[in-house]
């Protein structure tokens, strides 16, 4: 399974903590305060904060009303722009760039890639990722309701769930 690096997900816990701020118009909010309140690691979040003010996805104010705010609009900040902003730009896999793309510094090329049958593929799943990762916005992780159509979840009926008591 795919997943977001441990850095990946404080970052999207910290935007959607100001995200949120953002909505109801508050002031900077302090690194502190969202070490508190999701008992991060303080030393990583004020390195990924600082990523994302490198970045210009968040303002860093400094004083004793200072904090972080959201440089854009939720709705203007996709996943893809966040993953980029903590993780850099790595593949898939090393021969998920192009042919005419440099591998990411510190991997190698793959040696079988010039024959590799499923080298096409893996390309397509990459951009495929990344055209997902570009379209789900932070506006759309706070929004209160998730807006996703059932018919696209798998759901177990309910005369068909096992139970505890069938499975003892």
């Amino acid at each position: 399974m795919i997943s977001l690096s441990r850095k990946a997900d404080y970052a999207l816990v910290a935007l959607a903590y100001l995200g949120r701020a953002h909505q109801r118009g508050d002031n900077a909010t302090s690194a502190r305060r969202i070490v508190e309140q999701f008992d991060l690691p303080p030393a990583l979040l004020m390195n990924i904060l600082k990523d994302l003010a490198r970045i210009k996805l968040v303002r860093s104010t400094r004083g004793t009303n200072g904090g972080y705010t959201l440089a854009r609009d939720p709705a203007e900040i996709s996943l893809l722009d966040i993953v980029i902003a903590v993780e850099g730009a790595s593949p898939l896999t090393p021969c998920a760039c192009d042919r005419d793309e440099l591998p990411i510094l510190g991997q190698e090329s793959c040696r079988i890639a010039p024959h590799c049958p499923i080298r096409g593929p893996i390309q397509r799943l990459h951009r495929r990722l990344q055209q997902f990762l570009a379209e789900v916005t932070l506006a759309d992780l706070i929004q209160t309701e998730v807006n996703v159509p059932v018919h696209e979840l798998h759901i177990w009926k309910t005369e068909t769930r096992p139970t505890l008591a069938a499975q003892t």
